[in-house]
């Protein structure tokens, strides 16, 4: 008995290392979500799009087109892994402008298990659809009883299978929330936002700054609003400890959660923040202010930051203290807040740079942060029309940029740009396990690549062309990385994926 007591220490001793060391850099799991490598819009409720799952690491010999393809639903922004079935199979779940759709990506064929139709999508509606009403249904979460919650305009619905455990049966509306009409501000007032609190609360954020955490049984909510006149283009993130981050078009807001009360207050664990906002560049950004959703920077005993980028012509990354603010830290000349812990311009290589723009969350893994150029060369007054623009390479934006916050000086620095890559409007993702950051990019004659660059130099390792015209331009879509080391993309003509063969 002492002897095997003696053995189990000293494998400990061994994998304890390996094991901290895999997992230093990764955000806490919340166990109210699906029990998958990607689980809700940018992957965890700390947005950071980076996982510790391997992504592919040089281009597939080919791709398939009766199997890699699923054409004919437009507008899939995100796309949820859901946790594993009885069978040892999983499902993808999605969201498009008319419809609720679960996919079975098992094996070397995918398809759709089931399309459930919107019942507040009407073909009157669809005639007046813009890129600003895709947000409504863009971010959605899938929880760890395998239910899809998804926003449409006032209303969460909650979607399942209609036989429980079945990875093959259809989906089935299980319950749905309307938001009182007594909160509302304004007849237009959609849901934007999601996310998942560490207690199993369920949070969103209207465009118009209603805040609402929620019960998963939709029988307990709680209303928070902010300023009038604040408005929200993005998702919204959380931490462990309550704390609900949220960017208007004015300020930057910690809305701490207790529970049973939502609250800025500093006393309650709340704050709020100036940033250098600024009416919406013309182009790719959908709002004023920041075109981000917040992104959460540290773990463990690391330095802890909020991650946008702001609103001025010439555009910053910006990290503000999460928690509380370092009683020696002096408020650094030219920001707007004590808060802010970096403001650093986004110059994507150009020394003389007067404009820059990205409507993407900024990518975290560890202290590094990436942001890609949305800039389009010219722009329309129509989003779709900047949308189809922005994968024609005359038109098309181009650069890319990580920075690096050093703990020992505190500062922010910039540690390599790539003037070269063009990623237009797809949202990036990053694998830890792989050293490689990947998205959609655009090549010449209308063609759209599956690209990865190296985390750490910034060089592109791979381009990979899966399409050519409209219906596979990224769309605003966010790359998912499953455990296999797949890819996956909604796009604008339906998900297309990228496997390792």
């Amino acid at each position: 008995m002492k002897r095997s007591f003696g053995m189990l220490l000293i494998v400990c001793f061994l994998l304890f290392p390996v094991i901290v060391a895999a997992d230093e850099n990764e955000p806490p799991t919340n166990s109210f979500l699906a029990d998958s490598p990607w689980a809700m819009s940018h992957r965890n409720p700390y947005c950071q799009a980076s996982s510790p799952y391997p992504g592919p690491e040089a281009p597939v010999n080919r791709i398939n087109s009766d199997s890699d393809y699923l054409l004919g639903q437009p507008g899939m922004i995100t796309i949820a892994i859901s946790g594993t079935y009885p069978d040892g199979n999983r499902a993808l779940w999605t969201s498009a402008p008319t419809k609720v759709l679960k996919i079975d990506p098992n094996g070397n064929t995918w398809d759709y298990v089931d399309k459930y139709d919107k019942e507040t999508i009407t073909l009157d509606s669809l005639a007046t659809l813009s890129t600003e009403d895709g947000l409504t249904g863009a971010y959605t979460l899938l929880d760890a009883d395998n239910i899809f919650y998804v926003p449409q305009y006032t209303k969460l619905s909650a979607y399942g299978d209609s036989v429980e455990g079945d990875v093959y049966s259809s989906i089935e509306l299980k319950r749905e929330y309307e938001i009182p009409s007594g909160y509302l501000s304004d007849p237009s007032e959609k849901i934007v936002g999601l996310t998942m609190t560490y207690d199993g609360f369920i949070v969103f954020v209207t465009d118009r700054g209603l805040l609402c955490a929620i019960s998963r049984d939709f029988e307990d909510a709680h209303y928070f609003s902010f300023e009038v006149g604040e408005e929200i283009s993005n998702s919204i993130a959380c931490d462990e400890d309550g704390g609900i981050y949220v960017v208007t078009s004015k300020k930057i807001y910690r809305v701490q959660w207790s529970g049973s009360s939502l609250s800025t207050d500093e006393v309650d664990g709340g704050w709020s923040a100036d940033y250098e906002t600024g009416e919406a560049a013309s182009g790719l950004r959908l709002g004023d202010g920041s075109g981000s959703t917040p992104t959460l920077m540290g773990t463990g005993d690391q330095d802890k930051f909020v991650v946008i980028t702001d609103g001025l012509d010439l555009m910053n990354i910006v990290l503000l203290w999460r928690n509380q603010i370092p009683s020696d830290w002096e408020q650094i000349s030219g920001t707007k807040d004590r808060r802010i812990a970096a403001q650093v311009p986004v110059t994507f290589g150009d020394p003389d740079a007067v404009d820059s723009l990205s409507e993407q969350s900024v990518c975290v893994r560890g202290y590094g942060a990436f942001v890609v150029n949305n800039q389009l060369k010219t722009s329309f007054s129509n989003g779709f029309m900047n949308l189809f623009a922005s994968g024609i390479s005359f038109n098309a934006p181009y650069g890319a940029e990580k920075f690096e916050w050093d703990p020992a000086s505190r500062t922010l620095g910039s540690v390599w740009v790539n003037t070269k890559v063009s990623w237009p409007n797809g949202i990036p993702a990053m694998s830890a396990d792989t050293n490689l950051i990947y998205d959609v990019g655009q090549e010449l004659f209308g063609g759209w690549t599956f690209e990865a660059l190296d985390w750490d130099t910034g060089e592109k390792v791979f381009s990979f062309r899966y399409g050519t015209g409209v219906l596979f331009n990224s769309a605003y879509a966010g790359v998912v990385i499953d455990k296999d080391a797949s890819l996956y993309i909604g796009a604008f003509g339906g998900p297309s994926r990228l496997q390792k063969r």
